[in-house]
């Protein structure tokens, strides 16, 4: 539109100079400057001017569309007639205006004590204060990666107008008001010791938020959580206390397991000496079973023979019947 209103400016110039040169023809052609008649620089001055609207009513009817890019359309009465997602060289009426929205991955960022700063879809500013569950207060630095979908350009600009005054007046401050929402539902020590379960979360409800309007949640990044002195020294006193315990817990746990290993091993021997037991007692049974008497008493004659050897006294149990008499022979 800025292009249309300069080309009409330029030809209303130029007819004026024109006209006013032809008026005053004979009073202008007495005059003139550098050796140059009057009339004749006014009537050049004239179509200077009227070439020079023309050429921005050529150039107001195109535009150049980058990749990432999503144009919206807004005709000189302020209706949008239309977009463009497309990439490359656009054409268009001159008295239309074109409105960007960067499509690209844009940033979102609060940490530390940033200044505010808004451009485009991207916005930076100072970290998030949370009261968590518990009742206690933290700083939390938060990055959000977020997408737009070309699609949604048009509703956007009939909402919220240009893509920075959507990031400022909007994205930001849902942000802000998401992620304290979500820290009231988790505790002190999860915010402490599970950052990505407090993360997921937020990440889930700014998708749920922004889905409607067409923006896509990339990334949310849960930098760092940074609670008073006080509290995490507290925590690390009880995380201290905490492995103190499970120390104990794990001895007391080592000594159980040896004591029942022990009571199982004597268990184990007592088993098997049982069974031990038990064999020799079957074996000498089969033996004694299998072995007819005069077998018997045969192997016990050759062992009185052997002992009976080299001149060495047998002595046979009162009751006994000695089957041989012994002789040391030399």
């Amino acid at each position: 539109m800025g292009r249309f209103i300069l080309f009409v400016i330029l030809i209303v110039i130029g007819i004026i100079i024109l006209v006013t040169s032809l008026v005053r023809s004979s009073e202008l052609n007495q005059t003139s400057v550098f050796g140059i008649s009057a009339g004749a620089v006014a009537k050049g001055a004239g179509t200077v001017f009227i070439v020079l609207s023309f050429v921005s009513l050529a150039t107001g009817a195109f535009y150049i569309q980058d990749i990432g890019e999503a144009v919206v359309l807004k005709n000189w009465d302020g209706k949008i007639i239309g977009s463009s997602s497309t990439a490359g060289l656009h054409t268009k009426a001159p008295w239309v205006d074109t409105i960007r929205y960067d499509t690209r991955n844009n940033l979102i960022n609060f940490y530390n004590d940033a200044d505010y700063e808004y451009k485009d879809g991207t916005a930076k500013g100072p970290d998030v204060t949370i009261n968590d569950k518990s009742g206690a207060s933290a700083d939390i630095d938060i990055q959000v990666v977020y997408s737009l979908d070309p699609k949604a350009s048009e509703k956007l600009y009939e909402d919220y107008g240009t893509q920075t005054n959507y990031t400022q007046s909007y994205l930001s401050n849902d942000v802000r008001a998401v992620t304290r929402e979500v820290s009231g539902k988790y505790d002190t020590i999860t915010m402490l010791t599970d950052r990505s379960q407090f993360t997921k979360a937020v990440q889930d409800a700014l998708s749920a938020k922004w889905e409607p309007d067409g923006l896509n949640v990339e990334q949310v990044s849960v930098q760092d959580v940074r609670y008073p002195k006080s509290i995490t020294d507290k925590y690390a006193e009880a995380q201290s206390a905490e492995i103190a315990k499970q120390q104990a817990l794990n001895e007391q746990e080592t000594e159980k397991v040896k004591s029942e290993t022990k009571k199982k091993t004597a268990e184990i021997d007592a088993e098997t000496k049982k069974i031990n037991a038990k064999a020799e007692a079957d074996a000498n049974e089969i033996l004694n079973n299998s072995l007819p008497d005069n077998v018997i008493k045969q192997h016990y004659i050759d062992a009185l023979q052997k002992i009976g050897d080299k001149g060495n006294l047998v002595v046979v149990p009162e009751g006994s019947t000695p089957m041989v008499n012994v002789q040391n022979s030399k």
